[in-house]
This record gives structure tokens, C-alpha cells and sequence, in this order.
């Protein structure tokens, strides 16, 4: 199992995965519950919910819906919390206007590893983010400025006060629902050019990368372009004149 999981990843990621499947094994032959000690890109976590879920039971939980970057449970059959946190960093000036990429910089500019963070929520310069609760000190004791707007930073323990996602909606017109065709007509390329973004591994779809250009999605999926960002696409309301399909994309904002 060992090789078939270091010919799947990155060299850059076989160290984290190789630890994963470690807490597996020590999970499934102790029969006890055990977290992974980072947040984790979907390809790593749908991995081990495909593979390794037949002998115990494998969840993971980013917190937000639709969470890409999520820690992993082993056999957590009584629903152990897990061990991350909420934070809320807010900016105190009427005038900033903070961006996601602010408030990542900001956080790992204090030397925190991505891989301890989870997916930024950002509104009305306003950042939601879970972090491993290894680090929830750290970053409340040094954490004071985003982009050199002072911000104030707290614990969020109401989960009920997080903004809802939002999603823009456009109709957009295509001959099939093969994955080339729709990534070209989402984000207005060529489809040669949306081929070669789907080779190089840019296209994901629920989660998972799609390199087959000729892959047909079957509706109610998330894609997710590296660089466009993530859409849901809907089902058929329809044809046009020239008798294309009339398919809904909900883009997240």
C-alpha cells in the first residue's frame, strides 16, 4: 500500500500522506480515533476516503461548507471534536479594503506552515478562518495587523454569526457536457486552451483532478479552476435556438 500511495502523490506531499497512513494503520489495528495533524488538499483526503474506507470509518471536515482544505479523522465513531479552532480577524479602519490574499499573507508572514489553516472566509473586511488549535495562541498573541491595518482578532465559539456563501449565476451555452467544452465557456477561453489547463491538472472536479479532456460531467458538480476559482454546475433548463444545452453555473463569490 506504501508504493501505491507514494506513486500517487507529489514528492512534496508523500511526507504528510505517509504520516496519514501511519494514524490509519495505528487507528485501525488499536481501534481508537485518531485526527491528522493539518488541514489537507482535497486530493489527499478524497484519496483516503476512496481507498481506505472500507475498514475504517474515514472522515473529513473543513468546517465551511464546501471546504477544500480539511483535516482527516480515523474511526471517529463518537464524534471527537476536532482539534481546530475559529478565528474571526476583523479590520478596525472604515477605510481599508482587505482581500483574501491579505489575510493569508498576513498569517503566514508570522511563519505559520499553510498547511495549519484551513479555508479563508472573507467579507466586509471581515476573515473567518479554522486553524489547528496548536497554534491558536500564537496567532492571538502575535497577530495584530493584515496589509498594515490594525485588526482585531478573537476566538469565534458561534458558528451561527458566519457570512452565508454567495454565488453569482449565469446560463452559458454548450453543444455536450464534455469537461473541455464547459471549463472554455465558464471562464471565456479557447477550448484548445481549456484542454491544456485540464492536462496540466488545473481542473478539478468535486475535488478530484480531471486530466481526460473528453470527461463528461453529469451535473450538480463543483469545478474548481486553479486561478478562476469554483463553480457549481447545474442541471439543463433547456435548449437554444440552435439547439445547444442551456446549463446554469453558480460561480462562488
Amino acid at each position: 500500500m506504501k508504493d501505491k500511495i507514494i506513486n500517487n502523490f507529489s514528492d512534496d506531499e508523500k511526507n504528510d500522506v505517509l504520516n496519514l497512513y501511519e494514524k490509519y494503520i495505528l487507528s485501525r489495528d488499536k481501534g481508537i480515533c485518531v485526527f491528522g495533524k493539518n488541514f489537507y488538499t482535497p486530493n489527499i483526503w478524497t484519496w483516503f476516503e476512496k481507498n481506505l474506507g472500507n475498514d475504517v470509518k474515514i472522515n473529513s471536515y473543513g468546517l465551511f461548507e464546501d471546504s477544500e482544505r480539511r483535516m482527516i479523522s480515523f474511526n471517529n465513531i463518537y464524534e471527537i471534536l476536532y482539534p481546530m479552532k475559529l478565528i474571526k480577524i476583523q479590520s478596525t479602519s472604515k477605510f481599508s479594503n482587505l482581500t483574501h490574499r491579505d489575510f493569508l499573507g498576513g498569517i503566514l508572514s508570522l511563519g505559520i506552515e499553510r498547511s495549519k489553516i484551513g479555508d479563508l472566509q472573507v467579507d466586509n473586511n471581515t476573515c473567518f478562518v479554522p486553524i489547528h488549535e496548536e497554534i491558536e495562541n500564537f496567532i492571538l498573541y502575535n497577530l495584530e495587523k493584515i496589509s498594515k491595518v490594525i485588526c482585531n482578532i478573537e476566538i469565534v465559539d458561534d458558528f451561527g454569526i458566519l457570512p452565508q456563501t454567495v454565488f453569482k449565476e449565469e446560463i452559458i451555452l454548450v453543444s455536450s457536457l464534455r469537461i473541455d467544452g464547459v471549463v472554455s465557456k465558464i471562464i471565456n477561453i479557447s477550448r484548445s486552451k481549456a484542454q491544456s489547463m485540464i492536462e496540466q491538472g488545473l481542473v478539478l472536479v468535486n475535488y478530484v483532478k480531471i486530466k481526460d479532456k473528453s470527461y463528461e460531467l453529469k451535473g450538480e458538480e463543483r469545478i474548481t479552476i486553479r486561478g478562476f476559482g469554483k463553480f457549481i454546475l447545474g442541471n439543463s433548463i433547456g435548449n437554444s435556438k440552435s439547439g445547444r444545452n442551456k446549463i446554469i453555473i453558480k460561480k462562488y463569490t
